[in-house]
């Protein structure tokens, strides 16, 4: 992986769910990028989930890291410009992959933000980045999403 893409750090936020935090991991360390992260994990997924994605993570030789909100990622990772994917019935704004890309080209640390629960993110937790969707008729989850957006980084390379 170059260089460029090792500044992104792919966020699952607010998951109930260990088998999307797992699904999400493989994903993520599956298409090459080496940077995870969960916040705000709660009931499966913190009990069970977090520690399978822990070990993949070991297994892999990647990073994974655990945070209680998303603000302490922001705030840890020092993340200016987050971007939030959200449903597309949240947001007519459309991702622009090419767009994505030339950010990546920047020394700039850039966090992929997607939501683990199945109301996406709050209006509070939308007003602290970038909100874009995927075009798509209904979300299509976190995993399938970082599928897509990852898979259309790394080819780009």
């Amino acid at each position: 992986m170059s260089e460029s893409l090792k500044n992104i750090y792919v966020v699952l936020h607010n998951v109930h769910s260990a088998s999307k935090t797992v699904e999400t991991a493989q994903v993520v360390y599956g298409l090459g990028f080496s940077n995870f992260v969960v916040s705000k994990a709660e009931g499966s997924a913190a009990q069970a989930g977090v520690p399978d994605a822990n070990r993949l993570a070991m297994k892999m030789k990647q990073n994974f890291m655990v945070l209680p909100d998303l603000k302490d990622v922001l705030e840890v990772l020092n993340i200016e410009r987050p971007l939030l994917i959200t449903s597309p019935v949240l947001t007519k704004e459309r991702l622009d992959l090419n767009q994505l890309f030339e950010r990546t080209k920047s020394e700039e640390r850039i966090a992929i933000i997607l939501s683990g629960s199945n109301s996406s993110f709050s209006r509070k937790e939308m007003d602290l980045g970038e909100c874009r969707s995927l075009e798509a008729r209904v979300d299509i989850g976190p995993a399938g999403t970082a599928a897509i957006i990852l898979y259309a980084l790394s080819m780009k390379e």
